[in-house]
């Protein structure tokens, strides 16, 4: 059986991205200057599905420049490390750390795909010493700083899921967000993960009527 989970607002108590960027430009004057000055701009367009991926890619660019591959992983760890350490504000969602471990000790397989950056999402999961496997958005290289590639988010989960050699169903699914509605209906078992009347009432418009919801 396969078991899928989100990792913002489901597996973490936090967007990884919206943090780690926001340590990286505390850290930089300059980059911060460049931040409030675009953030006009940029964040309205994080906020519209459409435009989503270039919004990210003007921030991430701008957290980045200057930075080489192994600069980027570096600062990745860095960040992972002061997450374990508990001096950032990113946190484990209890439930949903319960709800991976039992997966995995059921013998079950697990993968995280997240719209997260790839491998600032390994630096986060990696650590648990688990076999989870992590599927996020890739970036590239472009003009001397780092933008999303493929973004990993909505249908393109489930594509990177299959192309990852998992096909077009799972057992279960796991997340905060209906923009994972693609993720959902792929799953025999769909979690939302928030609980109460009106997230029942949104599973239920969604047509998942197997679907149910979770209270991390």
């Amino acid at each position: 059986m396969l078991a899928v989970f989100d990792l913002d607002g489901t597996l973490l108590d936090g967007d990884s991205t919206a943090l780690w960027l926001w340590d990286r430009m505390r850290r930089s004057p300059p980059r911060a200057l460049a931040m409030l000055a675009i953030a006009p701009i940029a964040v309205p367009m994080v906020a519209i599905p459409r435009t989503r991926r270039a919004g990210a890619s003007i921030l991430l660019w701008i957290a980045t420049v200057g930075l080489r591959e192994r600069d980027l992983q570096a600062s990745c760890e860095a960040f992972g490390e002061r997450f374990r350490a508990g001096t950032s504000a990113l946190s484990w969602r209890a439930g949903g750390l319960a709800a991976l471990r039992d997966h995995l000790t059921r013998g079950e397989r697990v993968v995280v795909v997240t719209a997260a950056p790839a491998v600032l999402a390994k630096a986060l999961i990696g650590p648990l010493g688990e076999p989870i496997e992590v599927l996020g958005t890739s970036l590239k290289r472009r003009a001397g700083g780092w933008v999303a590639d493929v973004h990993c988010r909505n249908q393109r989960k489930c594509q990177a899921l299959a192309e990852a050699g998992h096909g077009a169903r799972w057992a279960y699914a796991y997340t905060d967000s209906l923009d994972d509605l693609p993720l959902l209906r792929a799953a025999e078992r769909p979690v939302i993960v928030k609980g109460g009347k009106a997230a029942e009432r949104r599973l239920f418009r969604a047509g998942l009527a197997n679907g149910r919801a979770a209270a991390w």
